[in-house]
Parts: C-alpha cells; sequence; structure tokens
C-alpha cells in the first residue's frame, strides 16, 4: 500500500517585489585643499550610505536621527608594526540631527597608516576591541575633536579576525546602551593611507541592516496586518559577527555581488540562525485596493526593523530568505509566505537570488498583499480493468494507493469570501508553471517526475509499482497569474510504502 499525502507550506504567497539597497561606495566629505595643508593629512569622517542601481540609500535624508553618528573614535596606526600613533574623538554639534559629517577630525603628518575608525562605540570598548589599555582618565568629548593618548600597539591581524556580539535582531538605536557602551547603532571600519594622501574620507559602516517591509493591497477589503517575519537570519548570540566588514571585490559568478556593490556578510564562522519576527502591539490596517503603482514613491503603510547581517540558508531553499506576514482574518492570524527575489536584472537564476544581507544595508520589500487562498486535492480515479481505486481521506489531505501509476493533483485557488474554488481552467489564471524540489527519498519512486499538464490543468506524476518500504519528499511550488498579478503557491508531497 502507498500511502500520498501532503500539507500546505503556504497558504497564500502574494506578489512581492524586492528593492535591494546595497549602501558600499564612499561617500566623500570635502575638506580644505591640499595646498594649505602643508605635509599635513587632513582626516574626515562620514557613515556609509551610497548605494548602486535603483535601490535606496541610507543617508542623512531617510536615516532616523538616532541611526547617524553620536561619537566618533578614530586610532591611527603604523601599518607594519601596528603602533598607536593617534586617537581622535568627538560628538557633533548640539543640535545637529543630521549633518554628522565631520570635515576635520584631526591633521596628522603625512605616512602609510592603517585608520580604525569607530562610531557609536565607547572609547573603552574601542580600546578592549583594538587589545590595547584604556587612559584612567578620559577627556570631556564634545562637538570639537580632542586627541586622546594611547599607548601600545595595535596587533592587525587579530583584530581582522576579531568577532563581537552584535544583538541586531530587533536592535533599538534609541536604547541608553547598544551593548558597545554608547547610544545608536554601532559602527566601524579599517582604512589604510600612503605618503601621498593629503586628505582622507574616513568611512564607518553600520554593523547590522535595516528592513522595510512596504505594503501595498489588491484585496476588496482592508487587510489587517500583525508581524512580520524574516527567516533565517543571524541569531544574536554571543561573538556572531566580526568586527569589520568584509570588503570582498564582486564576482561575475554571482551577480547579485555585482549589484549589491563591496560590502559582504562578515560572519564568525556558521552561527546559529532563526527566524526573526517583528510583531505589532496593534494591527496596522492596508486599505482595500492600496495599489502598488499608485502609491510606489510614498507608501504609507511600512513595518520597519533591524536584523543582523546574514548569508541565505542552502537547506531548504537554496540560497533564498523568505518573509512571512501575520495577518488577521476573523479573529485569527493567517500567514502570508513570499519568496524573496530580486526585482531586476537578467532572466538568470543567481541574479534573481537574494542571498545575503550585509551590514549598512537598507532593504526595501514592497509587498503586494491579497486575499487568494491555495489548496490541492488527489483526482481519485474508479477501479479501471482491475487496478483498485484511489481512495481518499476525508479531508482530502491523503490518498491511498494500492498499485504503482499515475498521480494526479488538482489545483484550486479562491479568495477569502468566496463560496467557491476555482479549477486551473479559469480563463483568470494564466501562465502557469512549477518547481519540483526533492526532499527526502530516492526519486526512483516516481518514475515521471510531477509536471504541470497544461491540458488537463493538474499536475501529474507517475509511481513506480516496485519499490522497497521507504518514503518520499518533494515540495511543489505552483506559479500562476491570477488577474494579471504573479503568484507562487507551495505544498509539500510525502510519499509513503
Amino acid at each position: 500500500m502507498k500511502i500520498l499525502r501532503f500539507s500546505y507550506n503556504i497558504i497564500v504567497l502574494a506578489a512581492v517585489i524586492v528593492l535591494m539597497a546595497a549602501c558600499s561606495s564612499d561617500d566623500s566629505v570635502e575638506g580644505g585643499s591640499p595646498s594649505d595643508k602643508g605635509d599635513l593629512l587632513t582626516l574626515r569622517i562620514a557613515t556609509q550610505n551610497e548605494t548602486r542601481g535603483r535601490t535606496v540609500e541610507w543617508n542623512d535624508d531617510n536615516g532616523l536621527d538616532e541611526e547617524m553618528m553620536n561619537l566618533w573614535v578614530v586610532v591611527v596606526t603604523n601599518t607594519s608594526n601596528g603602533a598607536v600613533q593617534h586617537c581622535f574623538a568627538c560628538r557633533p554639534p548640539s543640535g545637529d540631527t543630521k549633518e554628522r559629517e565631520i570635515d576635520e577630525v584631526g591633521r596628522i603628518a603625512k605616512g602609510a597608516y592603517t585608520i580604525y575608525s569607530f562610531a557609536n562605540i565607547s572609547v573603552s570598548k574601542v580600546c578592549e576591541l583594538l587589545g590595547l589599555s584604556a587612559p584612567s582618565t578620559l577627556p570631556t568629548i564634545g562637538s570639537t575633536p580632542v586627541e586622546i593618548t594611547l599607548t601600545g600597539a595595535v596587533n592587525h591581524t587579530s583584530v581582522a579576525a576579531a568577532a563581537v556580539t552584535v544583538n541586531g535582531n530587533g536592535f533599538n538605536p534609541a536604547a541608553a546602551d547598544n551593548g558597545f557602551g554608547e547610544q545608536g547603532i554601532p559602527m566601524s571600519n579599517k582604512q589604510t593611507t600612503d605618503e601621498m594622501d593629503s586628505g582622507k574620507d574616513l568611512i564607518v559602516v553600520r554593523m547590522l541592516a535595516k528592513i522595510e517591509v512596504q505594503l501595498f493591497s489588491v484585496s476588496n477589503s482592508p487587510i489587517k496586518v500583525k508581524s512580520a517575519t524574516l527567516t533565517k537570519v543571524t541569531a544574536n548570540a554571543e561573538n556572531n559577527l566580526k568586527l569589520l566588514p568584509n570588503y570582498t571585490t564582486a564576482s561575475s559568478a554571482n551577480t547579485m555581488e555585482a549589484v549589491h556593490g563591496d560590502i559582504r556578510p562578515n560572519l564568525n564562522g556558521t552561527p546559529a540562525t532563526i527566524g526573526y519576527t517583528y510583531s505589532l502591539a496593534s494591527a496596522t490596517t492596508v486599505p482595500a485596493n492600496y495599489d502598488f503603482a499608485s502609491n510606489k514613491d510614498n507608501p504609507e503603510y511600512k513595518l520597519t526593523f533591524y536584523v543582523n547581517e546574514s548569508i541565505a540558508p542552502t537547506l531548504d531553499v537554496p540560497n533564498l530568505f523568505f518573509l512571512t506576514i501575520g495577518i488577521e482574518v476573523d479573529g485569527n492570524i493567517v500567514e502570508y509566505h513570499h519568496v524573496l527575489m530580486n526585482q531586476e536584472g537578467s532572466t538568470t537564476p543567481d541574479n534573481n537570488k537574494w542571498n545575503y544581507i550585509a551590514r549598512n544595508d537598507y532593504r526595501i520589500i514592497p509587498v503586494i498583499l491579497t486575499d487568494w487562498q491555495f489548496r490541492v486535492e488527489p483526482i481519485a480515479f474508479v477501479p479501471i480493468a482491475g487496478y483498485p481505486a484511489t481512495l481518499l481521506s476525508s479531508d482530502a489531505l491523503t490518498a491511498t494507493f494500492s498499485t504503482g501509476g499515475m498521480i494526479a493533483l488538482q489545483p484550486f485557488v479562491k479568495k477569502y469570501g468566496d463560496t467557491s474554488w476555482r479549477g486551473f481552467g479559469d480563463p483568470i489564471i494564466t501562465d502557469v508553471t512549477i518547481d519540483v524540489v526533492t526532499r527526502t527519498g530516492s526519486e526512483n519512486m516516481i518514475t515521471t517526475p510531477f509536471a504541470y499538464d497544461s491540458v488537463n490543468r493538474c499536475i501529474i506524476g507517475e509511481l513506480n509499482n516496485n519499490l522497497p518500504a521507504g518514503n518520499y519528499m518533494a515540495t511543489i511550488t505552483v506559479n500562476v497569474k491570477l488577474d494579471s498579478y504573479s503568484y507562487s503557491f507551495t505544498f509539500n508531497i510525502v510519499l509513503d510504502k
């Protein structure tokens, strides 16, 4: 006896567009001209914010006050032996809430230096991270840069490998202590100079990423959104990330890297991952027919939260993140699952993968909500020429086959509030394709792989007659257009003998 069971991973998968903010290029802040500096090197500092392509910058205009720099600490070291040459610190001017860039942090003799720049990390913590002894007494740090005397040397190799604890998931930038002895998003970077430089733009990179889920709707009824879950992101855990950003030359083999820019995740080994859930105390109600085309430039309904930089898992669905939106329907929470893909680029598979989140990213995820439901039902076959019937369970989630042969699955969709389900012969349903990923078991259990039969409008596969005891599981994703919008509905199928 062969048992077919299937369970739904996804109730509804609405249309999702992903825009990628890859904050990667240096942001120059003008200082004086080289001619008036003699043999001195002028250090300037700013937050990294520029991005590439059709993306969103995390900059002074769209960033929150608490997302900016509240304290700068710059440590200048000898490139060869790590000896500390200078340490400068300052805070923004009083009342300066946005333009937090310093045209002159300090002026030092020209030379080959390795410079460590930090923001929103206390001087004592900086010393700890760099393996230095903090001075017993620190000067008052105000809007005028002060030089702090530090002794000792920095081991450049050790600092490059140093790990820190970043609790980016659910981070509160307004909290009094960010885990690094200051308020605000912790930032870091390492840069170098040579004898020819007369000015250096020091850039600090935020050590976490910002996610903004923009909500739109094609439903004829308001939709109440209660939560957003992003999987699988790096967990908040001890020493989960490296101290410094990872600058890696973009590889032509990964088109996402070419689009994203210079920064890659810099994880400490393979840290644990979680599904981080951003929950709302009260639901955000998205009005009926709040369409994307009319409102995309100034969306009113958003969920904004922070996460750790992460690399997409390779086990469940290779190199993809999932976003789950929890909505309230008749007092119950229904989950909308979304596979995050890049909106732009070529049709090659790698280009559509949203396969990592780097520090300092500002990711925009527009989600078009709908009220479509999906189910699939085995088609029952009556006995023919000695072949026994296919027996369905009362909930139509299990089918029993006494022999091998054809397995046919009928997909259906309907909107909440509708009384009847629509088969895939309905004229509003077009452009149907399916993707099949084998999870466990032997593919020899299936002699003909599952595929979509466009004539009979169902999913068909063939079960092997001569099977040993065992099981087979696959995930089938049905891609379809409903009223001109693209959707993907996913379910699991399990064969037991």
